[in-house]
């Protein structure tokens, strides 16, 4: 019995498979300290306006940075400079104002020693004067970058100045403004790269404007074409030359029934009545006042002056 009952025994155990063993858990390794945030620059140079700026040839041109630091008690650091312009061109002149102090950087990399305070942010200005043999587009760029001997002070700044076409006016003989800019529009074909294009507005007379990349290009142009007087000293903007562009309407203002004086013309010093007016023409037809009989007479809008707006 004893023996059955051991067989049965380990009959009921066969096939049956043991629990497995619980891995030991292997403790987790901590995660890596999270990288303290950094602190604030000790030195700052930040531009007080923009960084990048158009010039015309020949014209003078200024950006300012601030330069500022957080220590309590002044320090000194290293101030370096460095100059960019293309090197087949002409040479650009290049002044650092620090504080008060002005200088001209004869060369492309420099640097000097100069003392900050927290208590008084210091200036510095750079000013540029393009070449007059500059070419459209050219580029010009001044790096300023600070530094000190423990590295801990480092900050950078990049001013550019980027050349663009001027406007300038060329006199001329009155009623040859056309004759002047057809023989300049010939010369800057023969000569690209002077002269981009050409204006001459019929709201004034005398005037040719060319668009243009040197005062000393198109003065050059100019040497031995008849009937013109030569360069307006100076140049002029876009924004200035656009009322010349729009035609000016000459009736504006007059309205039907006006006592209105005519300055030329055969019936010049008359008064009269404005009966109609002509938009598109620009003419206002009127009616002579101190006539023995109404007849009407068309005038040019620039021909009258108003007297009394209501007629009354």
């Amino acid at each position: 019995m004893t023996e059955q009952g051991s067989r049965e025994s380990l009959g009921l155990l066969e096939g049956f498979e043991p629990a497995p063993k619980r891995k030991t858990e292997e403790p987790r390794a901590a995660p890596p300290p999270t990288p303290a945030a950094p602190g604030p620059k000790m030195v700052t140079l930040v531009a007080a306006d923009e960084t990048v700026s158009d010039i015309t040839a020949g014209a003078m041109g200024n950006l300012t940075a601030v330069l500022s630091c957080r220590y309590a008690e002044n320090r000194k650091i290293t101030l370096r400079t460095e100059v960019h312009y293309p090197e087949e061109g002409a040479v650009w002149k290049v002044w650092l104002t620090v504080g008060s102090k002005r200088e001209e950087l004869h060369r492309r990399t420099d640097s000097r020693e100069i003392t900050i305070s927290a208590k008084s942010p210091l200036p510095l200005t750079v000013e540029v004067e393009a070449p007059e043999g500059v070419r459209y587009k050219d580029r010009a760029e001044v790096i300023l970058a600070t530094s000190s001997p423990d590295g801990a002070d480092a900050a950078s700044l990049t001013f550019g100045w980027v050349t663009k076409q001027a406007l300038l006016a060329i006199k001329s003989s009155r009623g040859y403004e056309r004759e002047v800019a057809d023989t300049i529009l010939a010369k800057a074909e023969e000569h690209p790269g002077v002269v981009f294009s050409l204006l001459v507005p019929s709201a004034i007379r005398g005037y040719v404007f060319a668009e243009g990349m040197s005062i000393e290009g198109v003065t050059e142009m100019l040497k031995g074409i008849r009937k013109a007087r030569g360069l307006v000293k100076g140049k002029t903007t876009l924004k200035e030359v656009e009322p010349l562009l729009a035609p000016k309407v000459t009736v504006e203002g007059f309205v039907e029934g006006a006592i209105v004086e005519i300055v030329s013309g055969p019936f010049k010093g008359e008064k009269a009545r404005v009966k109609k007016i002509d938009q598109e023409k620009e003419q206002i037809t009127v009616e002579l006042i101190e006539a023995v009989v109404p007849i009407p007479v068309t005038v040019r809008g620039d021909h009258v002056r108003m007297v009394e707006k209501s007629g009354g």
